[in-house]
């Protein structure tokens, strides 16, 4: 029987039942074959992981399942190296050209896929912003990035971090940023979370207040002040901004005053509720918890998720 000839909604349902290696050998078949993969196949959660080689993973995934053994395919004119399981495959191939192409394969053939991407310290940055923007050009929507930065002197951070402002749920990029190193980002970043560590005088927090929960480790050499929190702080207050959950690390004690006397002045009348824990409204009239410690130097949570966290405690 040939399978191709089915009706659009039958071939749907075959897909569904399909594991991931059948699909993708059916995308090599011929155009027509690959035409109606594109037209049948449900949109799928890319989990790519850039490293030694590049693997390629559907979410939710079996990752502890066996890989096929080693195969050559040809795609495109490309000679490539591929072993599979049901839920992905993986390129043995340390050429960042190899696994773009290979990527870029899947992105044009899974048309408008979810992406999660984890880059490996190892991936130089020029090879994660051409990954990214390789996304962002087909208009993809990238749900997670992760990336541990090894080269606090790049000229591609900025690059990278303007690619990340459509990410919708989580940003995890850290590293050691250089003391001059400054970023305003070109719009509100989307994500839900934004994790970013260990930085000196790149993050104004006042740009990334879109995002809903931010977590920064605040580095060694930085040209901030009390006017700087206290700036934040207002802003914050005064507005209906996303931002709901805040939190602070320090790598010198040198910061935690600045960060008290903005919370002091803008604070005056809170409410105490324990040691180091306080109550306040915004202008919203939504409220807020914050808890200062020594090693976390100020989170900030709203009232709702400070007694979700009491009663899992």
């Amino acid at each position: 029987m040939d399978l191709l000839r089915l009706p659009l909604l039958v071939l749907t349902e075959v897909f569904k039942n399909m594991d991931f290696r059948g699909k993708f050998l059916i995308s090599l078949m011929s155009k027509r074959a690959r035409n109606t993969l594109k037209l049948a196949v449900v949109k799928p959660h890319f989990s790519f992981q850039l490293s030694n080689d590049f693997s390629v993973l559907l979410e939710p995934s079996d990752r502890h399942s066996v890989l096929t053994a080693e195969g050559y395919y040809l795609i495109r004119g490309e000679s490539l190296s591929l072993r599979f399981h049901p839920d992905g495959m993986s390129l043995n191939s340390k050429s960042i050209r190899k696994q773009l192409f290979l990527a870029g394969y899947l992105l044009d053939t899974f048309t408008n896929p979810i992406s999660s991407m984890y880059f490996h310290p190892q991936t130089e940055p020029v090879d994660v912003w051409e990954f990214i923007k390789m996304i962002n050009e087909r208009q993809g929507s990238i749900k997670s990035i992760e990336y541990y930065l090894p080269d606090a002197s790049s000229e591609f951070i900025p690059k990278i971090l303007d690619e990340c402002t459509e990410v919708t749920d989580y940003i995890w990029i850290h590293g050691i940023f250089s003391d001059d190193f400054v970023y305003t980002p070109p719009r509100p970043f989307k994500a839900k979370k934004l994790s970013v560590g260990s930085i000196n005088n790149l993050f104004n927090l006042e740009k990334f207040m879109s995002c809903r929960c931010v977590q920064v480790e605040v580095g060694k050499n930085s040209n901030r002040t009390t006017q700087t929190y206290s700036s934040f702080f207002t802003k914050w207050m005064d507005s209906d901004v996303a931002l709901q959950e805040l939190s602070l690390g320090i790598m010198q004690k040198s910061e935690e005053p600045l960060i008290m006397d903005a919370l002091s002045n803008q604070f005056r009348n809170h409410e105490k509720i324990k040691e180091n824990w306080f109550e306040l409204k915004r202008r919203n009239e939504s409220e807020f918890i914050i808890h200062n410690n020594c090693h976390i130097l100020i989170t900030i949570y709203t009232k709702q998720a400070y007694l979700e966290k009491v009663m899992k405690d």
